[in-house]
């Protein structure tokens, strides 16, 4: 008989293509799971957006005179947005002009107050 060889994979070389697959496999899986988290963030910082601009526009359209316009400090509220609690904390300041004060809100989810993920500062007149 003569030697024949036969067509096919030898042992090292599977094992060497197994060794591959599983170090690309490992850098897509911790890709995915990086691309998740920012999509979570990036969904967070959305909502609180939204927020923030509800609680300033909600204070643009209210008529105002001079017995409810904006006292200067801080206020906090508790908002519902997207089925998630959220806490907003509304500092009024004075500015140069009397009849203007500037407002900013701050928006935190209501699990990490301290952790503010949206913040917006706008203007309110007095008239």
């Amino acid at each position: 008989m003569g030697n024949r060889r036969t067509a096919g994979f030898t042992l090292l070389e599977v094992m060497i293509a197994l060794a591959v697959f599983a170090v690309v496999s490992a850098a897509l899986v911790r890709n995915a799971a990086v691309a998740v988290r920012q999509t979570t963030i990036i969904e967070e910082r959305s909502l609180g957006i939204w927020v923030a601009e509800n609680q300033l526009s909600q204070m643009r359209i209210q008529v105002r005179s001079d017995e409810n316009y904006p006292a200067l400090g801080t206020n906090r509220y508790a908002v519902n947005l997207a089925d998630r609690d959220w806490e907003v904390v509304v500092k009024i300041a004075a500015t140069e002009n009397a009849d203007i004060r500037r407002v900013e809100v701050a928006v935190s989810a209501a699990q990490q107050p301290d952790q503010v993920v949206a913040d917006l500062a706008g203007f309110l007149g007095r008239y």
